[in-house]
């Protein structure tokens, strides 16, 4: 699957996004540095090395999709609970966040390379349920 290609915007909570390639301010000096931004909810951002994609992305290709599928379904849940808070923990979210970008995208099938130029993932919480979506 790859994503929303109707053209509609999927109902759920946003999780994350990693802005398009294309965008200012703070992701473009992340990128800059060679580091890959990601946007948790509306008001956190965080960035991942080319070491941690790397390490990351290996581990979670060893996991079978079906098992992928169902850690990201614990996982969205878990985090859309974390971002309905007034104060969400910014470590456990960050490596949550990262957990559950490389999650969605290995259960939906997804090359990496192009999700991290721009995608958003937006979780279902009714149907506990990811849609993986490109933004460039």
């Amino acid at each position: 699957m790859s994503g929303n290609v109707s053209g509609i915007v999927p109902v759920g909570t946003e999780l994350l996004s990693c802005p398009p390639v294309t965008a200012g301010g703070l992701a473009m000096a992340i990128r800059a540095r060679g580091n890959v931004p990601v946007t948790i909810g509306l008001d956190c951002m965080i960035e991942l090395t080319p070491h941690e994609i790397a390490e990351n992305w290996t581990t979670t290709c060893e996991i079978r999709k079906a098992v992928a599928g169902a850690m990201m379904a614990e996982l969205g849940h878990r985090l859309c609970l974390s971002l309905a808070t007034d104060e969400p923990q910014s470590e456990s979210l960050a490596g949550e966040a990262a957990a559950c970008l490389f999650l969605a995208l290995h259960h939906r099938n997804m090359p990496l390379h192009e999700a991290l130029e721009g995608c958003r993932v937006v979780w279902n919480d009714q149907r506990r349920r990811e849609t993986v979506e490109y933004l460039s």
